[in-house]
């Protein structure tokens, strides 16, 4: 969904939703794909309020250094399979270089 690339960025109040139902009912992956939430490769980016959730992999990527977040909420996705265990998703992934 959103992806910062710059460094020294203020995220504020923020919800990163992919929709999982509307008003027939649930909507699956395939006719509403959001692999990411949000990835973060700048460095000293501060995230205020940050809500990411029902994407279908990592809903957040974190490869940035000198970062902080400040209250997150997740919800994981209601229409994954095996194959979102098999991946090893999770709901905030921080690189292992940061």
């Amino acid at each position: 969904m959103v992806t910062i690339n710059s460094g020294n960025v203020i995220i504020d109040n923020t919800w990163l939703w992919r929709a999982d139902h509307d008003i027939t009912g649930s909507v699956k992956n395939g006719n509403n794909p959001a692999n990411t939430g949000l990835t973060v490769n700048g460095d000293n980016v501060i995230a205020y309020g940050l809500a990411v959730e029902h994407v279908l992999k990592d809903q957040v990527v974190w490869n940035g250094n000198n970062g902080k977040t400040i209250f997150y909420q997740n919800e994981l996705p209601y229409d994954v399979n095996q194959k979102f265990g098999d991946g090893s998703y999770s709901g905030y992934w921080v690189a292992d270089h940061v």
